[in-house]
């Protein structure tokens, strides 16, 4: 016993109504070409690492825009660049207001479209960055100067059809604002500087960089490029190799000099200014060297002012041949005090010295005494 078999024409008429119904609610769902109705945009997340540029680049208050629709009618404005308004907004002629900020040039060009599909046909837009906002970056942390900084483009070249600028912009890099800021401190611990990066979605992205790694093989990829709101973190080092501490001193990203004070038993006592890798010895030269007549050339007191507010005293055995190291020749910091005292010989001296002064006064005011006693007598 079989199941029962339609007719061929039912058949027929019943797939045909199906696929017409299939057809039907493709048509319906299927969403509208992008140049006649607007389209869903979703928060982009910057790269870190994007080879372009402006990929991730979110516009802000102050970012000038070269804004291009063709067909536009002759008695409309021919104004081409716009400035983005303090509330992320651009005014465009025959569109109105629409909100940018926030937004990356991908999608500014799409929200741009949308509004100007409401009031032409088959409306066409370009959207470029003319020039860019100065860029606002906070840097905390292990440098000289914490705090925030505008930090400038070296160059705009914005040219080229469309949003695509690979490299159009030259954008700061992290050496150059840590340079800004005065410089890492000799205590940075550049092997785990942290980046905090709003994302287009309200997320925070945090990366570490190794700038250590661009130091010792030239990884230039550490390097890497800042926008605008970025948050830079340089982190305290657990411990400090006195050897490594030098070619970090030498750096682009470090102090050019710094100015310690060296007093005492020394011919220039006084406030000197170094280089940022200079030692223990090279401060001691700087000031003129010892004065061999009075020094105590055997050992040196270093006190340093900490960032925690904190002051450390060492004394430390002077050679001036040890190598740059962390027990007997340690690298300066700024405003490092190098105090030499006097030898024993020179303690001793100066305390017979000003013992018999007094005595010296008081034997010489006697012999005027018996002078003038004698005169009268």
């Amino acid at each position: 016993m079989g199941y029962p078999s339609w007719p061929r024409q039912k058949n027929t008429a019943i797939l045909l109504a199906i696929a017409s119904g299939f057809t039907l609610g493709a048509i319906l769902l299927t969403p509208p070409l992008a140049m006649a109705q607007p389209m869903p945009l979703s928060p982009s997340s910057p790269s870190f690492t994007s080879a372009n540029p402006l990929q991730d680049y979110l516009l802000g208050a102050g970012d000038v825009l070269f804004i291009e629709v063709v067909n536009l009618p002759p008695s409309v404005t021919s104004q081409r660049q716009f400035t983005v308004n303090l509330d992320g907004s651009v005014t465009l002629p025959l569109a109105g207001r629409v909100i940018v900020g926030g937004l990356t040039l991908p999608q500014a060009q799409q929200v741009i479209l949308n509004a100007y599909s409401k009031v032409m046909r088959f409306p066409a837009v370009t959207v470029t960055l003319q020039t860019p906002r100065p860029m606002k970056i906070l840097v905390a942390g292990e440098v000289t100067r914490p705090g925030s900084y505008v930090v400038p483009f070296t160059s705009v070249l914005a040219s080229g059809p469309g949003i695509d600028l690979s490299g159009g912009l030259a954008w700061p890099r992290l050496s150059e604002v840590l340079a800004q800021s005065g410089g890492i401190t000799q205590e940075a611990d550049i092997r785990n500087i942290e980046i905090r990066r709003q994302l287009g979605n309200g997320q925070t992205a945090v990366t570490k960089i190794n700038l250590w790694e661009m130091i010792q093989s030239g990884d230039a990829s550490q390097d890497i490029t800042l926008r605008s709101d970025d948050v830079i973190v340089v982190p305290k080092a657990k411990e400090v190799n006195a050897a490594e501490a030098i070619r970090v001193a030498s750096a682009t990203f470090s102090p050019q000099v710094i100015r310690v004070q060296v007093v005492g038993e020394v011919l220039r006592p006084g406030l000197v200014e170094v280089p940022a890798n200079a030692t223990l010895t090279q401060g001691i030269g700087a000031a003129g060297g010892f004065n061999v007549q009075r020094a105590n050339r055997s050992t040196v007191t270093l006190v340093r002012l900490n960032r925690d507010g904190t002051v450390s005293r060492r004394r430390i055995p002077f050679s001036l041949a040890a190598q740059p190291n962390a027990n007997t020749n340690p690298v300066l910091q700024q405003g490092d005090v190098i105090v030499v005292e006097r030898s024993g010989l020179t303690q001793v001296g100066d305390t017979i010295g000003n013992a018999l002064r007094p005595i010296g006064v008081l034997g010489t005011l006697g012999v005027f005494l018996n002078l003038v006693e004698n005169i009268f007598n």
